[in-house]
């Protein structure tokens, strides 16, 4: 179960980088191009805050879901990493405050993709494991 929950969460990853990624590209070329500005902020700083903002929030998705697909292909389900898990644990946290932000600013459908990701992305933790196929424990002998 936990590989397909790692790959259902990684497809939806790559999603919302795709869309990030868009939205950046859209928010930073409409900004530049009707010369807004903001308190006294020139129109190419809101510009490349659109850029390296949203460029970082899509990278993070993607590295994110490179570790999902890492976790999926792997053979054995092995518990997670330090390094995993706080990434796992980063992911799901941003979740939480996009999904938050979602639902006060866009609505309540784009809330349900995000929540639905942040959804997967806990159930990766409570996903059981099954250990490997030889690594049962030898059962102690019986004390006399």
């Amino acid at each position: 179960m936990r590989r397909w929950t790692a790959i259902s969460a990684t497809v939806l990853l790559v999603l919302e980088a795709g869309v990030s990624l868009l939205a950046a590209l859209l928010l930073g070329a409409v900004a530049h191009k009707q010369h807004m500005q903001f308190a006294g902020v020139s129109y190419t700083a809101i510009a490349n805050a659109a850029y390296v903002g949203l460029g970082l929030q899509t990278a993070f998705l993607l590295l994110v879901a490179g570790v999902l697909v890492r976790l999926a292909v792997r053979a054995g389900d092995h518990p997670f990493g330090r390094p995993t898990r706080f990434t796992l644990v980063a992911a799901a946290v941003f979740h939480g405050v996009l999904a938050a932000l979602m639902l006060a600013l866009s609505g309540v459908w784009t809330f349900l993709v995000v929540a639905c990701t942040l959804t997967l992305l806990v159930l990766m933790f409570f996903t059981p494991t099954r250990p490997a196929p030889g690594s049962e424990p030898v059962p102690a002998a019986p004390a006399s």
